[in-house]
């Protein structure tokens, strides 16, 4: 199971590591751990990773220049923010598919500011802009090379708190108390349950409550502003974000595929997935490598899907899923051939429906690859 590029996971897999870089006394091994491990949640186990810290990849002029001699004249060069302090960058390196390459800047700037200049930067040759997209949390560029070619990535572009802390005021016991809280976002919620005139009636987990905020305070100021109900505490809370100074974040993730020539593409068998003992027509699979497979039953609905493939031809394999299913009281509706393929269609009285692709395997013309669907609208057919 391989991913393609995708912006959201990668940029918040760096939280950590801007978070350990940022605040050099609390860094240390177990922020750039933290950090591996959500960039590997969703690699293949043979996917490289390598991560550095306020540091960029020593090679990154390689990585954006695959198959370049080191002194080739008009090498590629990548534009990030003419004032962005660099926090920190990590590599990807995927066999066969390519080499993802993040980059984190935060700048000292408006966020509008600096998402009008990253855009100039990447829509100048040899760079353009492709798409954007953005909304309160920010925005989404996307851009490649004005030659097509391999390289092309995402920039996201959004506020930062521009402090760590901010200073809330209550009334307690008919006195005012200011209490110092942490700062995580740029427009910071108070995590409590408070009444229309801002009293206190419940103080959940969260930075107010490791302030002091107790049961019965009175909020009566956010920062420099006072607030008397829920549309003034908002405002308030928003009034936050246009504080000086001002922290923008920049992430750029770029995707290198470098052209691989197809004679020197192999396949390596993995390991077989283990199917739940719930999977429908699991002795099916018996003798084939899973490649990958997901489930998920809620009420009035279930479905099942995996991915196997074999050295039995595609002929005998169908042959098999028949006997199977014949065994399991299915019943087949459709077997239609496709090309060097056949897709087949099949029912169960219980209200489950499947179907299953059988062809040629991408990967490896020795094998044949199985695509199989399982779903109900029955709560799987229980």
């Amino acid at each position: 199971m391989r991913r393609g590029l995708l912006a959201l996971l990668a940029v918040l897999a760096l939280t950590p590591l801007a978070a350990a870089c940022n605040d050099k006394k609390d860094s240390g091994a177990g922020d750039v751990a933290l950090t591996d491990r959500w960039l590997r949640a969703n690699e293949d186990p043979s996917a490289d990773i390598t991560i550095f810290e306020a540091k960029l990849p020593a090679n990154l002029v390689e990585l954006l220049n695959p198959g370049s001699s080191a002194d080739a004249k008009d090498q590629l060069q990548f534009p990030v923010h003419p004032n962005g302090k660099l926090i920190g960058s990590y590599v990807i390196r995927r066999p066969e598919v390519g080499n993802l390459v993040g980059l984190v800047y935060d700048v000292a700037e408006p966020t509008g500011d600096v998402t009008k200049k990253v855009q100039e930067q990447l829509d100048a040759r040899p760079w353009q802009v492709v798409g954007a997209q953005a909304d309160a949390s920010g925005t989404l560029l996307r851009f490649q090379t004005t030659t097509g070619g391999e390289l092309r990535g995402q920039a996201l572009v959004n506020q930062r708190p521009g402090t760590s802390t901010y200073t809330l005021v209550v009334e307690r016991d008919g006195k005012q108390t200011t209490l110092t809280v942490a700062r995580s976002s740029a427009i910071p919620e108070i995590a409590a349950s408070l009444a229309d005139d801002l009293t206190v009636k419940r103080v959940d987990a969260g930075p107010a409550k490791t302030a002091g905020l107790k049961e019965g305070d009175k909020i009566v100021k956010v920062g420099a502003t006072a607030v008397t109900d829920r549309k003034s505490l908002a405002a308030a809370q928003r009034a936050l974000s246009a504080e000086k100074p001002a922290s923008t974040s920049i992430t750029y993730l770029l995707l290198v595929t470098p052209p691989v020539e197809e004679d020197q593409r192999t396949f390596s068998e993995p390991a077989t997935l283990a199917l739940p003992e719930k999977f429908p027509l699991k002795a099916f699979f018996d003798g084939m490598v899973v490649i990958d497979y997901q489930w998920v039953q809620e009420p009035g609905n279930s479905g099942f899907k995996a991915t196997a493939i074999t050295k039995d031809g595609s002929t005998s394999t169908a042959g098999k899923l028949k006997e199977a299913l014949q065994k399991g009281g299915w019943q087949v509706v459709q077997d239609v051939p496709q090309g060097g393929a056949t897709q087949m269609q099949f029912q169960h009285s219980d209200g489950r429906a499947g179907v299953a692709q059988i062809g040629p395997f991408e990967g490896d013309s020795a094998y044949s690859q199985v695509a199989f669907t399982v779903q109900s609208g029955q709560g799987g057919g229980r």
